[in-house]
């Protein structure tokens, strides 16, 4: 109990700090209402601190909280607390037998003692017991009867329809439950909690309707920036990202918001693009708390867009190493591996992809973004598999450039085999390079196919049979690059051009047709004049 009495004087002392909050204790119980409870508790501390205010009903409130904190001894100090302020507050006499009901003998009998004399016709005295029972699953028929009973007595307190949806979404009955609290706003039009558990409850299933529910909130009290926090995070959640920003500025104040909501303003501003902002909050909640893994998270990410990738190798690295890899999300592996790629640390970063794909199994772009780190790495079999996962995973999304990639891999995959010296393959090389030029002739052949006036697909399955046909005698690639010259365009792409026909002058010098090879010879020399290779083979074949 002194460790209780402590901990409360801790906060009473921290509320003192700095006068928020008026002397009744209506912004402390909204902020309970909302599940805030720390800002609740230092609004009800200061006021219990000021004593202009109505400490039995600030301590039940705080009793409240830490029950439902589940900081039992914390809520029976609290409980007795008001019960010395004001004996005849039941309110506290209830939440006393809600921490145990089973240690309260004829409980039953006891919570209905409650609601005899001047209670009988208070609906807020069923209601509180309607709670208390609550706590205990076995006793939902109880709960069921004072919630009747309730209606009975207040069949027009909101305070009935807002246990009641409370009792409904529960259960997972979200349709009744919004009826139930769009009761309690029926009954009265400036009951807070009912707008918010309405917006709440369809913050996910339809963020139109709780957006629509929160602006309505704060059109009936532009002061109660509660609602502003919730429509931020309704944005947010839907990447809704500069209208969640705007939101929570004017809910938010940095000097004196708590850690949860600063970091969670600073996430807001990171996604909305505003990082000089973000790295404002990020420094303030660092200072109060060095080891903040959002904080740690965001500067990380911060670094690496600004470019700065050697401060956020060491901010990914610090990361890794001191936060439980429970609470690591996948953006986090992934900026950690694209951070470790710009590093050129490519083995490390595809290790790091793979728990970003771990973490969001449905992001399978990142397949993609792997196959072209693994390719820029030189580890060209890891990238031909990356590009077939995405081209099998990708649905839609997948576009014909990305069969070409993929036939590009296998391209250097096969080309890797070819002797330096221009000699024959080793039937050893050879066994090992076919698999890889096939696939990579069947891609192509796919491409052009699909894109019959592009020159690309038979350019590139030309370049291919020159592979599997390295020494040019078979004449492999021939039909290949005589259809990519019907389609290259000489002003666009003059490189692929001379490209094909230096394949086809040397190609029909091999054949010994010499007026077909001084025709392309002819050919590249309008465009290249000073060509080694054109120069060569038409002064052989003219002498």
């Amino acid at each position: 109990m002194m460790n209780v009495k402590i901990s409360i004087l801790s906060l009473v002392l921290m509320a003192g700090a700095t006068s928020l909050f008026a002397d009744n204790n209506d912004k402390g119980i909204d902020y309970y209402k909302a599940g805030m409870y720390s800002y609740a508790k230092k609004a009800l501390f200061e006021n219990i601190q000021s004593g202009k205010t109505d400490k039995a009903e600030a301590y039940y409130y705080l009793g409240e909280i830490y029950a439902a904190e589940n900081m039992k001894d914390s809520a029976a100090y609290c409980y007795k607390q008001g019960l010395v302020a004001d004996p005849e507050y039941v309110f506290n006499t209830i939440g006393e037998i809600k921490l145990d009901l089973a240690a309260t003998p004829d409980v039953d009998k006891v919570l209905a003692g409650f609601t005899t004399g001047k209670n009988k016709k208070n609906p807020a005295i069923f209601v509180a017991i309607a709670r208390a029972y609550m706590t205990d699953p076995a006793r939902k028929a109880k709960v069921e009867e004072y919630l009747a009973k309730a209606k009975e007595v207040g069949p027009k307190s909101p305070d009935v329809y807002i246990l009641e949806g409370d009792l409904l979404a529960a259960d997972k009955k979200i349709g009744d439950a919004a009826s139930s609290y769009e009761q309690a706003i029926y009954f009265d039009d400036q009951c807070k909690e009912a707008y918010l558990k309405y917006a709440r409850i369809y913050a996910r299933m339809n963020p139109q309707l709780a957006i629509d529910m929160l602006n309505k909130l704060i059109a009936l009290d532009p002061e109660y920036t509660i609602a502003y926090r919730d429509l931020a995070s309704v944005y947010y959640e839907n990447n809704q990202f500069k209208s969640a920003a705007d939101a929570y500025s004017k809910y938010i104040t940095p000097e004196t918001s708590d850690i949860d909501d600063l970091s969670r303003y600073a996430s807001i501003l990171f996604f909305s693009g505003e990082h000089e902002q973000a790295q404002q909050i990020i420094d303030r909640v660092s200072a109060r708390a060095p080891e903040n893994p959002v904080m740690q998270r965001l500067n990380m990410y911060i670094a690496y867009d600004k470019g700065d990738f050697a401060k956020s190798l060491e901010l990914a690295q610090k990361m890794m190493q001191n936060t439980d890899t429970t609470s690591l999300i996948g953006r986090d592996y992934l900026y950690y591996a694209r951070v470790l790629g710009k590093n050129n640390m490519a083995a490390e970063a595809l290790v790091q992809y793979e728990n970003a794909i771990a973490k969001d199994t449905a992001n399978v772009a990142l397949y993609k973004e792997m196959a072209e780190v693994a390719e820029k790495a030189n580890l060209t079999d890891q990238a031909i598999s990356y590009y077939t996962d995405y081209i099998r995973k990708g649905g839609e999304e997948v576009k014909i450039a990305d069969y070409f990639s993929l036939g590009q891999t296998y391209y250097i995959a096969a080309s890797a085999f070819l002797p330096q010296d221009n000699t024959p393959l080793s039937e050893a090389d050879s066994l090992k390079m076919m698999p890889y030029a096939l696939a990579a002739d069947s891609l192509f052949g796919y491409v052009a196919e699909r894109v019959p006036d592009s020159y690309m697909g038979n350019f590139w399955r030309a370049r291919t049979n020159s592979v599997i046909d390295h020494l040019s005698t078979a004449g492999l690639a021939k039909p290949y690059y005589e259809k990519a010259i019907e389609l290259i365009d000489p002003e666009k792409n003059p490189k692929q051009l001379l490209e094909a026909y230096r394949y086809m002058a040397y190609y029909y010098y091999l054949q010994e047709d010499r007026d077909n090879s001084l025709k392309y010879c002819d050919l590249i020399l309008g465009m290249a004049p000073d060509d080694a290779m054109a120069t060569a083979i038409s002064g052989n074949l003219r002498q």
